[in-house]
């Protein structure tokens, strides 16, 4: 395996949502490493039934939390199609990741507050202790999203909500295909980049009996809380990087293919 081409004929299974299965796998590409495209994630808005509470008190809140790049495209969505400027908002923003951070900023909404760890445990602990925040506090999010922030939050007297913006489907037309490439023996090395897309990638593993076909398959996945939910259905984790991006995550399947014999 050469120095410039460490992923050299690699199949990696990407299951990420289209948007960001893209620049994946150029990243594998330029790797050498052939990437196979199936996203497992689609996402689409969601009708909240406390969404006009939300709206009608969104100037009383003085944070705002977003845990993922949906959770503020899908809020600011919210927000102009009730005619609601992003600049008559009061509250301060805060971002669970540089990447949520980033895009918060290119859409207009300056970050205040991000962890130095980028969960929602990790976010909890360090917002509290480092801004003190004494209103209230609102987190847009997903329907799969986890609410350890708002348990926290709330548990240490601070008044938090959790608005759902959008919603995690399965896209139908990706089944046949995971289903196809996993019978076929496809992939080298499968890619999980959150818990969701480890629930419906089992998901069609279960419903069409594929269990032994991914038994010995290594598993690569973004960050603890992914690696827990992949282990739980008895995939087997080889990496896991420390700093949870796909960035690193590629770096340390570059690692992992050069030590095993078996890819």
């Amino acid at each position: 395996m050469n120095g410039e081409k460490p992923l050299e004929g690699i199949k990696v299974l990407i299951t990420r949502g289209r948007e960001g299965a893209g620049d994946f796998g150029s990243l594998i590409e330029g790797y050498g490493g052939l990437p196979v495209v199936i996203p497992l994630l689609e996402f689409k808005p969601y009708d909240d039934p406390r969404k006009v509470s939300y709206l009608s008190s969104i100037h009383n809140y003085e944070w705002i939390v977003f845990t993922s790049k949906n959770g503020a495209d899908f809020f600011i969505d919210r927000l102009k199609e009730n005619d609601i400027p992003l600049s008559s908002l009061s509250a301060k923003f805060a971002a669970v990741g540089t990447k949520t951070e980033r895009y918060c900023e290119k859409r207009g909404l300056p970050v205040s507050f991000v962890p130095d760890d980028f969960t929602g445990d990790d976010f909890a602990r360090q917002f509290l202790s480092e801004k003190e925040p004494a209103g209230k506090v609102l987190v847009p999010k997903g329907n799969l999203a986890r609410d350890v922030i708002a348990k926290e939050l709330n548990g240490a007297g601070v008044h938090c909500d959790e608005w759902i913006v959008y919603e995690t489907i399965l896209p139908e037309e990706s089944i046949e295909k995971l289903k196809n490439v996993i019978e076929e023996r496809s992939v080298d090395i499968l890619t999980f980049t959150s818990s969701s897309t480890v629930h419906h990638f089992m998901q069609v593993i279960d419903t069409y009996s594929l269990q032994s076909a991914v038994l010995n398959l290594p598993a690569a996945c973004i960050g603890p809380l992914t690696r827990k939910t992949a282990e739980k259905y008895g995939l087997h984790v080889k990496i896991c990087p420390n700093t949870y991006t796909v960035d690193e995550m590629v770096s340390e399947m570059i690692q992992y293919a050069a030590a095993s014999d078996q890819l």
